[in-house]
């Protein structure tokens, strides 16, 4: 099978870095997944991760995910460390026709305070910006997850504002901070 879809745009190729492999989404992983998602703090962190999790939720997500990789718009990878241990996923939502795309990434709880997002979100960057060629990353966050926020200051995105009770999760309104990383940016 061809790493190229319709658009031009390579999809969920196996990357690595120093101590984690990113591999496709596969339907082997909604155990794992959903068992990670169990923890209500870490859907907690999520934008918009529904709970409680369920197989039926992880089914359709792993669908959802494989069918925009499908037609070039999206490409997500497991994330699993150096005992090929699902730990997260990473994802890029693609907008081709805009020379950009919006960066995911989640891990289970037990796997926080590791440095795993600073280093996979680096590495799907490089991704983006080397092999796809994008012009600009996006990402967000729920201003409550300050764990994020370390991230994506770390790769050196920009804020460019903040969205006011812009999603509802369990109740309550909340803020969501947007950031940006423009090509330019990346190759200084």
């Amino acid at each position: 099978m061809s790493l190229v879809n319709t658009n031009g745009l390579v999809r969920c190729p196996l990357l690595s870095s120093e101590r984690l492999t990113l591999q496709a989404i596969r339907e082997k992983d909604l155990d794992t997944i959903v068992n990670l998602l169990s923890d209500y703090e870490t859907v907690w962190m999520l934008t918009y991760a529904p709970w409680p999790y369920t197989l039926q939720e992880a089914a359709f997500w792993v669908n959802y995910v494989n069918n925009m990789c499908a037609v070039g718009k999206g490409c997500f990878w497991g994330v699993h460390d150096g005992e090929n241990t699902l730990i997260g996923t990473a994802g890029l939502s693609m907008f081709p026709e805009h020379e950009k795309a919006e960066l995911h990434y989640w891990f289970g709880k037990a796997y926080w305070g590791q440095g795993y997002g600073t280093e996979i979100a680096h590495r799907v960057i490089d991704y983006a910006f080397e092999d796809l060629k994008l012009n600009r990353l996006e990402v967000n966050h729920m201003v409550r997850n300050i764990r994020s926020q370390h991230v994506i200051e770390k790769c050196g995105f920009k804020l460019e504002g903040m969205l006011r009770s812009y999603v509802k999760r369990f109740g309550q309104f909340e803020d969501v901070k947007f950031y940006s990383l423009l090509r330019e940016e990346y190759v200084a």
